[in-house]
């Protein structure tokens, strides 16, 4: 499993990922943030997980149609529970990630849908 972690999401995300051996791409390390549409492209053609705060990329998959792998949206996790909350729903739902998810995490609960083409 690969990601692709948006510049909204925290640099302990990027560190507890990259301890537990998974490989990272985080959007700061690569120079300037290219826009969403660059980045959900990007992580598609690819096959990574893309990991955002970001709603805007919901829009992309449900509006525009703009195909997608799997998405992970935090929603109001704090910055240092970002790598923990990472790891522990690759724990719990491991296969609805690898089976292109859209997932919405907050404090509260996960959400999963699936996009059908």
């Amino acid at each position: 499993m690969k990601f692709l972690l948006d510049s909204c999401i925290s640099f302990f995300a990027v560190k507890a990922l990259r301890e537990e051996k998974f490989e990272v791409i985080w959007i700061p390390e690569t120079g300037k943030d290219p826009g969403d549409e660059v980045i959900i492209k990007k992580a598609y053609v690819e096959n990574l997980v893309l990991v955002t705060a970001d709603k805007d990329f919901g829009e992309l998959v449900f509006l525009k149609r703009i195909p997608s792998s799997t998405i992970i949206r935090l929603v109001d996790i704090p910055a240092k529970n970002q790598g923990k909350v990472l790891l522990n729903l690759i724990r719990l739902n491991k296969r609805d990630i690898e089976q292109g998810a859209i997932i919405t995490v907050d404090k509260y609960r996960v959400r999963i849908r699936y996009v059908y083409e």
